[in-house]
């Protein structure tokens, strides 16, 4: 089976390479340099364009940042959906919003193509290592004919129901990522402020009922001091915007996502390209405290 991916990032290259590990021929389209001399490195093959990707293959999966970018690679005379034929599948692993889901399905349809609707959690860290979760929306004849493909970097592959529906659970997922991250800055600012070794509450906490998954990504950078972007607080940005617009459709009110939300706001004003984990720094900064790492002399 020949595969084209679209979105090159720190998902998407691992991504790529587990593909062409597991055996795939593999095409790839980016607007960068770097990212396409790795890829080919790898062994994949460059292609001229989002369109010229599509008649090359059998599949194709895009990772990609926002709904704005969706429709720059699919639509248009150069784009995927111009290139779509009868019987191909597009897969999007982006984090976007059902409503563009929906509107790629359509246009692919009309074109015989099916699409599927498949964000992937994990970070970086699963995307190296293909242990990716992967929340699949699509036509239910469809979801047998990506699973293989998928198994190349992900270990927990699911069928959440129709078009949209994996994208609807990424944004619950995201969305509590915000109020968690939101939660755990104030217990940590506070345990430091109390005189508590962090990393202590934290090893307490982690085998206690207070735990999340939120602090074994957050906590040992804060500590670290080591706030590179895995997951940045600008695409978390977009994410819970994201959710909130489909809360509104649904009539849905959101009280505590609303004030984590305005939290990893205000922290995007001053360190959006950090990671989650830096939505701590404001408060650190309104409170005087620094949340790090003891040495053993200080225990």
């Amino acid at each position: 089976m020949r595969i084209g991916f679209i979105g090159l990032g720190t998902m998407g290259l691992p991504m790529v390479r587990h593909l062409v590990d597991a055996g795939y021929e593999t095409y790839v389209v980016s607007r960068s340099r770097g990212p396409i001399e790795t890829a080919v490195a790898y062994g994949a093959v460059e292609k001229e364009s989002p369109r010229d990707l599509m008649e090359a293959v059998d599949m194709v999966m895009t990772c990609l940042p926002t709904p704005s970018s969706i429709k720059d690679v699919y639509d248009g005379e150069d784009g995927l959906i111009a290139g779509a034929s009868r019987g191909k599948i597009i897969i999007d692993h982006s984090t976007v919003d059902p409503a563009t889901n929906e509107w790629a399905y359509k246009a692919s349809a009309q074109k015989g193509t099916a699409f599927v609707d498949a964000p992937i959690s994990g970070g970086p860290m699963g995307a190296e290592a293909g242990t990716l979760t992967i929340m699949c929306g699509c036509d239910e004849e469809v979801f047998p004919a990506i699973q293989s493909v998928l198994r190349a970097f992900g270990d927990y592959i699911i069928r959440v129901g129709e078009v949209g529906s994996g994208t609807t659970v990424k944004l619950l997922n995201n969305m509590l990522i915000g109020v968690h991250q939101s939660a755990l800055a104030e217990c940590y600012v506070m345990a430091e402020k109390a005189g508590v070794d962090p990393a202590i509450a934290y090893d307490v906490i982690k085998r206690s009922a207070g735990f999340s998954k939120s602090m074994d990504w957050a906590v040992d950078a804060i500590l670290d001091r080591n706030f590179d972007a895995r997951f940045s607080i600008n695409l978390l940005d977009k994410d819970i915007k994201l959710a909130l617009g489909l809360a509104d459709e649904l009539n849905m009110p959101l009280e505590l996502v609303q004030l984590g939300a305005s939290k990893v706001a205000h922290a995007k004003e001053k360190y959006g390209h950090q990671d989650v984990s830096a939505i701590i720094r404001p408060l650190e900064e309104a409170t005087n405290t620094i949340v790090k790492r003891r040495t053993k002399e200080n225990h």
